[in-house]
């Protein structure tokens, strides 16, 4: 009789030890299955001014960014770089420039840009945003040169210089909107009795004029927040307004 019971707890035993295996077993490749899928499909691993940095790729990630948050965003020609959220559609932000401090309200989806009314650095944003929204225009600018008193020749552009170098005429209509000030401080140096002297850019598809635009998607203005740390960054002073389809994730258990 005893015998028998030995060998049915034996047997309970060795079926018990085979289930807590399987079971072991199980969660472990759950775990492994759970890691792979958090590491190539959730999150991302980056370096950020010498620290690793997780990224959550999730949409739920990137649609709750509020500033001060680090986002990883992937410019027009560019490779995603991690930049901090200045403000996004419809907050107010302030830039300094080079001359001053500009602040302005960052455009919703939908809203219609019209080119004359912005000022020459939101036009260049705004001109290069156009350009991702319809990359099937071939667009071009024109530029003339004004003072108050009416149009000026443009060949008056050639008495001024850029890095010691006379300035082309041709070149000019390609210029970012800071050069383009120096050119314009330059010349009222030069004809000090016209007042005023500024540009006047306009945008072209083939022939007709484009003079306004909608906004197809959620706008966020990036920043190198810390450049001594930072020492190249390129941001939305330099790329303009990131698109929502350029927001690839939100940085997650960081602490710089």
């Amino acid at each position: 009789m005893s015998s028998k019971i030995e060998k049915t707890i034996n047997k309970t035993l060795r079926k018990s030890s085979a289930s807590r295996a399987w079971g072991i077993l199980f969660f472990c490749a759950c775990c492994i299955l759970l890691a792979v899928l958090l590491r190539f499909f959730v999150l991302s691993v980056w370096d950020f001014e010498e620290k690793r940095i997780f990224v959550c790729e999730l949409a739920p990630c990137k649609d709750k960014s509020q500033k001060g948050n680090l986002l990883l965003a992937k410019a027009r020609g560019a490779n995603p770089v991690l930049l901090w959220l200045a403000g996004k559609s419809g907050d107010s932000i302030e830039v300094p420039k080079p001359f001053d401090t500009i602040g302005f309200n960052i455009p919703k989806k939908g809203d219609t840009i019209v080119f004359e009314t912005l000022n020459p650095m939101l036009w260049d944003a705004m001109f290069s945003l156009h350009k991702g929204f319809y990359p099937e225009k071939e667009i071009r600018t024109e530029i003339s040169l004004w003072s108050n008193e009416g149009e000026l020749p443009f060949a008056f552009v050639g008495r001024a210089s850029i890095s010691g170098r006379p300035v082309s005429e041709r070149e000019v209509a390609f210029l970012p909107w800071h050069e383009l000030r120096l050119l314009e401080l330059q010349l009222q140096k030069i004809f000090p009795a016209m007042d005023s002297i500024h540009f006047r850019r306009k945008v072209f598809g083939n022939t007709v004029e484009i003079t306004d635009f909608i906004a197809r998607e959620e706008l966020f203005y990036l920043s190198c927040q810390k450049p001594g740390r930072q020492k190249i960054c390129y941001d939305s002073r330099e790329k303009g307004f990131f698109r929502k389809s350029e927001i690839q994730g939100q940085a997650i258990f960081y602490d710089l």
